[in-house]
């Protein structure tokens, strides 16, 4: 009787499963469940792309990645399995979905879409991997940070506290979790500190940040003739006579302020998620976006239109993705003395510029300090004065004067600055409160590093002050 109590059991198991594998397949393709149509692609492209950088990339153990990364950042990820291949990650979730990341050395790793291992495999043949060997001379030139020697008048205790409370993390889920912080003041590191698991060979990730690293290339290319800051360029989606959008301007895609249709918001089915875990061909996709409002009248945060600034850049510096890492590491990276960075690319061979760039964070603060030189690094000029200027100064579209071109700014609310303990900077910053903050008062950068998620928040307005406070006033 047990035995027979028992199969019948497992018929009647059996049974319930199918019938619920009926019911979630008539919603699945039901009108009403485009919600879950997306979330469960998206959720897996999300944790492809983010186990194969972690993996590949920042060298990071799968097990690492998944618990404090990918798992923190969404609950689509919660029955996720993962699969290492040969420089590949592939994420399966409830068996309905299953995506793959492949790593190619030199670029990092894309998200497959349309295209396979094979094909990207070769379109990235010959592009060299960012050494990650240290160089003997003092940073920025070199890696060698001396902090026991600091520039006249900072307060070396103070620094060590501002640091050291930066880190602190109170929330129950550790949902703060700063990771590396990086002070310059006077062109030198002054502090520097990780949490553990990271170190000065680690490279992060930018998610946004790499909106302001696109900017400097468009820069580069502006300052060599190759593009207009204020004519529209060519953009193929807006070839016809008479497209509205063939009036927008460069500096109008790079003021956020381009008028197109791009919902923003990360939830599975918008604008964002779409292009970033569902598209081989971001840039096309944000490109073929109408226009919401006439061009330079409305400023709207777009992760599309700085994938379509990207493209520009990858048409300009030669149209392949050999091409454009080469025109990256030959007029930007190198000459501002960066070595790690890894820039990836969709299937398009285009680099990722909204979202996708892995760097050390002392190669963050060498961003920064280039910016803080209003162009120039180590006794050579990568970008013109003019248009490091102009990245600083606020969008005219920006009623809160908080946003200049893919950085962000000091903003004005009802007369006061939206960080009040704070002088004017300009920064880049990321999805998990990633910041590279340049405060030219103070001749002074400022690097945080982390993986803030839910309802948390880095306190840059209290720490960053802190930070300064230990500096010398200019």
């Amino acid at each position: 009787m047990v035995r027979v109590l028992k199969w019948v059991g497992i018929a009647l198991g059996v049974v319930a499963a199918l019938a619920g594998g009926f019911a979630a397949w008539l919603f699945w393709f039901s009108p009403q469940a485009p919600f879950a149509r997306n979330a469960l692609p998206v959720g897996a492209g999300v944790a492809a792309q983010l186990a194969c950088g972690g993996v590949y990339v920042s060298g990071r153990k799968l097990d690492d990645v998944v618990r404090d990364d990918i798992l923190r950042l969404s609950p689509l990820t919660d029955w996720n399995r993962y699969a290492l291949g040969d420089n590949a990650v592939s994420v399966s979730v409830a068996g309905m979905s299953k995506r793959t990341a492949v790593y190619r050395p030199g670029v990092g790793c894309t998200l497959l879409v349309n295209s396979d291992a094979a094909a990207l495999a070769k379109e990235a043949e010959g592009i060299p991997v960012p050494s990650q060997a240290p160089r003997p001379d003092a940073w920025p030139k070199g890696d060698t940070v001396d902090l026991g020697h600091l520039p006249a008048g900072v307060d070396a205790g103070a620094l060590e506290r501002a640091v050291a409370d930066a880190f602190l993390d109170e929330t129950p889920a550790r949902e703060i979790d700063t990771r590396a912080i990086v002070v310059v003041y006077e062109g030198q590191i002054v502090a520097e500190r990780y949490a553990k698991g990271y170190g000065v060979r680690t490279r992060f990730l930018s998610w946004s940040m790499a909106k302001s690293v696109t900017a400097a290339l468009i820069g580069t290319l502006v300052d060599a003739g190759k593009l207009d800051l204020y004519a529209p360029p060519r953009v193929p989606e807006w070839k016809w006579p008479g497209d509205p959008r063939g009036q927008i301007t460069l500096a109008e895609l790079l003021n956020m302020s381009s008028g197109l249709a791009f919902e923003e918001p990360y939830d599975p089915g918008s604008d964002s998620t779409r292009m970033l875990f569902q598209s081989g061909d971001m840039a096309g996709y944000a490109a073929a976006k109408p226009l919401a409002h006439p061009p330079g009248t409305v400023w709207a945060y777009s992760s599309g239109t700085a994938n379509i600034l990207s493209r520009l850049a990858l048409r300009a510096s030669g149209g392949t993705l050999k091409s454009y890492e080469a025109y990256a590491r030959a007029h930007l990276f190198d000459p501002a003395g960066i070595t790690s960075a890894m820039f990836e690319p969709d299937e398009s061979g285009n680099f990722v510029g909204s979202s996708y760039l892995y760097m050390t964070a002392r190669d963050w603060a060498r961003f920064g300090l280039l910016f803080l030189g209003r162009g120039a690094i180590n006794g050579r000029r990568v970008l013109s004065e003019q248009f490091a200027d102009f990245v600083a100064r606020p969008a005219p579209a920006d009623p809160r004067k908080g946003y200049g071109a893919q950085f962000w700014l000091n903003g004005v609310v009802d007369g006061k600055r939206e960080f009040p303990h704070l002088p004017s900077f300009f920064a880049a910053e990321g999805h998990n409160d990633e910041f590279v903050a340049i405060f030219p008062s103070r001749n002074a950068v400022i690097v945080r590093l982390g993986w803030t998620v839910g309802k948390a928040a880095f306190d840059r307005d209290k720490h960053f002050a802190a930070i300064l406070a230990a500096l010398p006033a200019q």
